[in-house]
């Protein structure tokens, strides 16, 4: 199971030894985020999105507990606070069952068609296509998910308070395995640009849009696909639930699914890819900071032709 942000033997084992405090997050996430952006990050005077998120990681008081929005069983509960008085209807997937322990009975016995999760990290899922009993190799990763202290590994602060524990989840009802899933990157309520990905399993591409679905000559992360997708169905619906369940944050990344039955609730995400996924360009992320970030943010829809005229990064 890797960890978003200290590859190498070095990395993971100073990011287990080191203690939870600032100094010790910086030394860790500062020469990581050298390594991938080729300059040294600032904490006082962020300059770009990824700059700010790496201030945001290794400056959070301690105390601060994301469990309420990154907790994946907890969160339903937030969604569906929040989403009562809304317009638009954003559903859940149904929780079959909740469990604290990797030896939990529900495992050894026939497990129902479901997704299991781990509640506190990322990358932990097993896909039940049809009722069975798990395998030896499955209830060995179960009990990997529970004995996995996410934050250690990777220093964000959304996982700092999360405790150990799984879920079985229904499947999204949806023509596919996996409904299109959408994620809308959104500050204090506003949402900037939506990221839309394609063969995760096969030949991951990902495209950037704008609120009006307009395709950004930006990538992240990964290539982009040559041909842009279609708008999703539920569009309008997606952009007011994302609003809604971000008003409260600076930032969040806000995911959602378009199945067969309408929007369903993905997960929030307050460090995607833990800040290290790269722009290109590099002037999209100072883009994102002076648009969206800066003291009196400006709301506008994306002039495409001004984008990259921004500056580039100095080192």
């Amino acid at each position: 199971m890797p960890f978003p942000s200290y590859n190498g033997a070095l990395g993971k084992t100073l990011a287990k030894i080191l203690p939870d405090c600032a100094w010790a997050s910086y030394l860790l996430s500062c020469r990581v985020f050298k390594r991938t952006f080729g300059w040294w990050p600032s904490v006082r005077h962020p300059r770009s999105f990824n700059e700010w998120l790496f201030m945001r990681k290794v400056t959070l008081p301690r105390s601060t507990s994301f469990a309420p929005w990154v907790d994946k069983h907890i969160v339903k509960q937030f969604v569906a606070d929040e989403m009562r008085s809304g317009s638009a209807e954003c559903r859940v997937a149904k929780t079959l069952h909740h469990a604290t322990r990797a030896d939990d009975p529900f495992f050894d016995t026939i497990v129902p068609r479901c997704v299991i999760k781990g509640t506190h990290g990322s990358g932990m899922t097993i896909l039940v296509h049809s009722p069975r009993t798990l395998t030896a190799d499955e209830k060995a990763a179960l009990k990997v998910w529970m004995d996995t202290d996410y934050f250690t590994g990777s220093r964000e602060p959304g996982y700092r308070h999360l405790k150990p524990a799984m879920i079985a989840e229904e499947f999204l009802p949806s023509g596919t395995l996996v409904p299109e899933d959408y994620k809308f990157f959104c500050f204090r309520g506003q949402v900037a640009f939506i990221q839309h990905d394609t063969g995760r399993y096969i030949e991951h591409l990902r495209c950037l849009y704008t609120t009006d679905w307009r395709c950004l000559p930006v990538s992240l992360a990964h290539d982009r696909y040559p041909t842009p997708a279609p708008a999703p169905r539920d569009l309008d619906a997606m952009l007011e639930i994302a609003s809604r369940l971000s008003r409260e944050h600076d930032f969040v990344r806000v995911d959602l699914y378009q199945t067969d039955l309408g929007v369903y609730f993905g997960e929030m995400t307050f460090f995607p890819g833990s800040g290290l996924e790269v722009f290109t360009p590099a002037s999209f992320d100072l883009a994102i900071h002076e648009r969206w970030l800066r003291k009196e943010p400006r709301h506008e829809s994306w002039n495409l032709e001004s984008l990259l005229q921004q500056p580039a990064l100095l080192s």
